[in-house]
């Protein structure tokens, strides 16, 4: 994180903490231009591409999770077995379309 000493806003956080909790959500909202502009800001102040990827990565997982409950929702209750709805599947693998293997693959 930057090594500048900074002053705290009213809430008591850092302006390079709130820029990296606005550049997550950006993320999250999928709003480039607060993204561009959180991204600016925190450059200014100095704060490494190591520290926003950190932050980025982190609402990722967050903004993932909802997915990932969904999808596994959706192959649980959709396919026997669970089997892909979307996800990576045996005969898309090996270049041909979901169902194009025969009765071996499970993605009919």
């Amino acid at each position: 994180m930057s090594t500048q000493t900074e002053t705290r806003t009213e809430t008591g956080l850092s302006e390079t903490t709130l820029n990296l909790v606005a550049l997550g959500a950006a993320i999250g909202a999928n709003a480039e231009r607060a993204f561009r502009a959180h991204q600016s800001h925190l450059e200014a102040l100095g704060v490494s591409k190591e520290d926003m990827i950190e932050a980025v990565n982190m609402a990722l997982r967050v903004k993932g999770d909802p997915h990932q409950m969904m999808l596994a929702l959706a192959e649980s209750t959709l396919t026997e077995g669970g089997g892909c709805c979307g996800g990576a599947c045996a005969c898309e693998d090996e270049g041909k379309e979901k169902g194009g293997s025969g009765e071996d693959c499970g993605c009919h």
